[in-house]
């Protein structure tokens, strides 16, 4: 999730395109994490060191690391250190984003230093991953703003680690906006009540809605019908029952679920103020939006 955030970031900060992205997080599978890129995440070494390192190379046929030690830059046990490490995904993205020429490797560190310092990331994330996600999701959507930001991080943490899982990890989150409204082609949308209510929907057009069920389902679809009317609305209720447990079993509040509604070319009206999310995939964007 942490790739996916820092392509949102990069995306916001306007140094790279929604196109690069996508490009990136599909070639990211292939893409072999280099050493100058361990070294500027460890702060071990500058962009600009690692350019000096990358033009060596091309009359010396020497290793990088080897070099990056001949030229001061690094010693020998860093070397070891950075090359036992294991390749995090915003790492690789970052590396496929330079490869593909969309940063260079100044804009590249800036960017990586700046991105780490708003979300007070580590270069070790495994020991309080959690935390770090709930800081991530509120810095990036501002819910700490919202009375009931707590059930919104909560939410939306568990809805990435849902796509992640069931759709594809090659989505890029947008900023949200605030909304009482919304107009789409396909729109799918459950309640939540109890101990307090809620409202969770998707919306989206056609072209996109059909493709993520597709990708859910894991079956080919011609056109919308009921089947990719349940498809949808079957990944909303499962992410909903694993919130509705994890309240349950987190925070001691008891809440239930309604059947899926299904709205076509029309306008959802909310109850209450809602946040809506873009997340843009390769196939097109989707609507994820909140209301508590």
């Amino acid at each position: 999730m942490f790739a996916q955030f820092f392509g949102g970031y990069l995306f916001n900060h306007k140094l790279c395109t929604a196109e690069d992205l996508t490009q990136a997080f599909e070639a990211k599978k292939h893409t072999r994490l280099r050493l100058g890129v361990l070294a500027i995440n460890a702060g071990l070494m500058t962009a600009e060191q690692v350019e000096h390192v990358n033009i060596t190379q091309q009359s010396v046929d020497k290793r990088f690391g080897d070099l990056a030690v001949e030229l001061g830059y690094v010693t020998a046990d860093d070397v070891e250190k950075l090359l036992a490490q294991q390749p995090t995904d915003y790492l690789l993205l970052g590396q496929t984003l330079v490869n593909n020429g969309a940063l260079t490797n100044a804009e590249f560190e800036k960017a990586l230093k700046d991105y780490k310092t708003e979300n007070q990331i580590t270069d070790d994330i495994s020991d309080n991953q959690t935390e770090t996600l709930h800081n991530l999701i509120n810095e990036f959507y501002h819910f700490d703003n919202d009375e009931n930001a707590r059930i919104c991080t909560d939410y939306v943490t568990l809805l990435f680690k849902n796509l992640i899982r069931f759709i594809g990890d090659d989505f890029t989150p947008m900023e949200a906006s605030v909304i009482k409204n919304f107009a789409a082609e396909h729109i799918v949308t459950q309640k939540i009540n109890g101990k307090y209510n809620a409202e969770a929907c998707i919306a989206t057009d056609s072209k996109t809605y059909m493709a993520f069920a597709e990708r859910f389902a894991k079956e080919s679809f011609t056109e919308v019908d009921d089947f990719v009317n349940a498809t949808a609305g079957e990944f909303l209720n499962v992410n909903d029952g694993l919130f509705v447990v994890n309240e349950s079993n987190e925070h001691g509040v008891e809440l239930t679920l309604t059947p899926q509604e299904f709205l076509e070319n029309g306008e959802l009206a909310l109850s209450s103020t809602a946040f809506c999310i873009p997340v843009n995939y390769p196939f097109g964007k989707l609507n994820f939006i909140i209301a508590t």
